[in-house]
């Protein structure tokens, strides 16, 4: 998945400051939404452990990444915790975060957590845009 359309206007709406919070159309500050496209079809076509060797491409990445977590808590209605767990593995591999050895609760969401702890920042980052992506598509945003 290459579209981000619905993320991307996302973005541009809290840039112009037209909708959402100042903490969301601050972290939507200096995102070039243009390259972002390029930049996530990009990561979307390498494998999982490809880095990006271009430190302004892995900049604007990580900027996205940054603004999807707050823009994710912008939406009309937050999704199920089984739509949650690809989106918090992906958010903490793409932190750099190590999850500790589970509960008995919480075997599933470590187990999904291991398949992909090794993934690249990029990647992680390019998966997580990709689902709050999908979760805009679905749920919509507030406007505050």
């Amino acid at each position: 998945m290459s579209d981000i359309t619905p993320f991307i206007t996302v973005l541009e709406a809290a840039q112009k400051k037209e909708k959402f919070t100042p903490e969301v159309q601050e972290a939507a500050a200096g995102i070039d939404a243009a390259a972002l496209k390029d930049i996530f079809a990009k990561v979307a076509e390498q494998g999982e452990f490809e880095k990006l060797d271009d430190a302004t491409e892995a900049e604007t990445l990580r900027k996205a990444f940054e603004f999807a977590a707050k823009a994710v808590m912008m939406l009309k209605s937050s999704p199920g915790l089984m739509e949650k767990k690809d989106l918090y593995i992906y958010f903490k591999v793409g932190k750099g975060d190590v999850m500790e050895k589970p509960g008995m609760f919480d075997i599933q969401l470590y187990g999904a957590w291991e398949k992909v702890k090794d993934y690249s920042p990029a990647k992680a980052h390019q998966l997580y845009i990709g689902h709050v992506n999908d979760f805009i598509t679905k749920y919509g945003t507030r406007d505050e």
